[in-house]
């Protein structure tokens, strides 16, 4: 043999290494040939060894080894393609995938019901998996297109009232007017975008809490006395009731309370109760009742409008406030669930740990635990 064919025999090896280490099928191959054929061997050696009288091997025994290593990994290529082709042909599945990555809708996997059960369970697994990342692209996607339409309608109706301020004579009392409704919108838009911005914080988790021991009462009448205003201008009859302590960052406590009730004020009829016991308050309005179960509302990225009391909603109104309120108490270890919910109105509950030794044995809870509905 050529010294260039020798020369080539251990860089072939280290690719036929390098195949099996690389594929489940090229190992599982490598065990059945194993299998088959050193068996064999080992009787035929050992026949060999245990009969003196034979004083050479037989030319047809010493055939039928290489014989034998060819035939062992033949059954060892087919045994493994028929054991693995499920997973062979999943695995080419999710390869075509990468192809296909702007195009979320066609993210489906096909349904084969003949496959072995190891396999349909890792299938539904991606299957899920799969599913899971399509509603969130397209709820991004949703949601964005819907956000652009919020954010835009407080921006033309403030180019107007700029463009009449600039271009129509008024008297003092119709600028005061119109400077008020400037401000309203600019406010409907920094309401927005500080509501995106905690939204970003929340899903990544970026919460830093300062916990300590915290007056329940004196935060949430702090909070009623920032909201007066806003209760006035609809109507609504804002209490607070009852007393309690916690232990919890206060800033970021009043943050969530703030997106609970600011959405019941929006919603309610006449009136809306914060109601303070040891580690939670209570928060009830006589509005219309929750659209869809608070998992479902409570979502960063919820595109689709709904309707509350004929009420068509979008962006503002799709869920970041419950999500971001959701995400604060969660990192205290504590939950947001629905007491009540109906025509006549909701309860929802903000629960935290009411002192420092509650919170230590305390977990985030899990989207099964999170919420408690009656």
């Amino acid at each position: 043999m050529a010294a260039g064919s020798w020369s080539g025999i251990p860089a072939s090896y280290q690719q036929f290494q390098s195949l099996l280490r690389g594929t489940v099928r090229g190992q599982v191959a490598l065990l059945i040939a194993g299998l088959s054929f050193v068996p064999n061997v080992t009787l035929i050696v050992a026949t060999v060894m245990l009969t003196p009288e034979l004083v050479r091997i037989p030319l047809g025994l010493v055939l039928w080894i290489p014989i034998l290593g060819i035939l062992s990994a033949g059954v060892g290529y087919y045994s493994s393609v028929w054991m693995l082709q499920s997973l062979t042909i999943l695995a080419k599945e999710l390869s075509r995938l990468e192809l296909m990555m702007g195009d979320p809708g066609r993210w489906i996997l096909a349904q084969r019901p003949q496959d072995p059960q190891e396999a349909l369970i890792l299938r539904g697994a991606f299957s899920q998996l799969l599913q899971q990342v399509r509603r969130e692209q397209e709820g991004r996607a949703a949601f964005t297109a819907t956000l652009m339409h919020d954010l835009k309608t407080p921006l033309v109706a403030f180019r107007h009232l700029l463009l009449a301020l600039r271009d129509q004579p008024m008297d003092p009392h119709q600028q005061t007017r119109l400077l008020a409704d400037l401000l309203k919108e600019n406010e409907h838009i920094l309401e927005l975008v500080q509501k995106m911005v905690e939204a970003h914080r929340a899903e990544r988790e970026e919460i830093d809490l300062h916990l300590q021991s915290c007056n329940l009462l004196d935060l949430a009448q702090n909070l009623a006395n920032r909201l007066a205003p806003v209760a006035q201008e609809r109507g609504i009859q804002l209490t607070v009731i009852g007393s309690g302590q916690a232990h919890a960052d206060p800033s970021e406590f009043e943050r969530a309370l703030y997106n609970i009730v600011d959405n019941a004020l929006h919603y309610a009829q006449s009136r809306v109760t914060i109601e303070i016991q040891t580690g939670e308050i209570w928060v009830t309005d006589d509005g219309p009742g929750l659209p869809a179960p608070l998992e479902q509302l409570a979502q960063p990225y919820r595109g689709e409008a709904f309707e509350i009391a004929g009420q068509r909603l979008t962006a503002r109104s799709t869920g970041l406030g419950l999500f971001i309120a959701r995400s604060i108490l969660e990192a205290h270890g504590g939950s947001l669930g629905v007491i009540t919910t109906g025509s006549k109105g909701s309860t929802l509950a903000l629960k935290v740990p009411s002192t420092e030794l509650a919170l230590q044995g305390k977990t985030p809870l899990s989207s099964q635990e999170r919420g408690f509905r009656s």
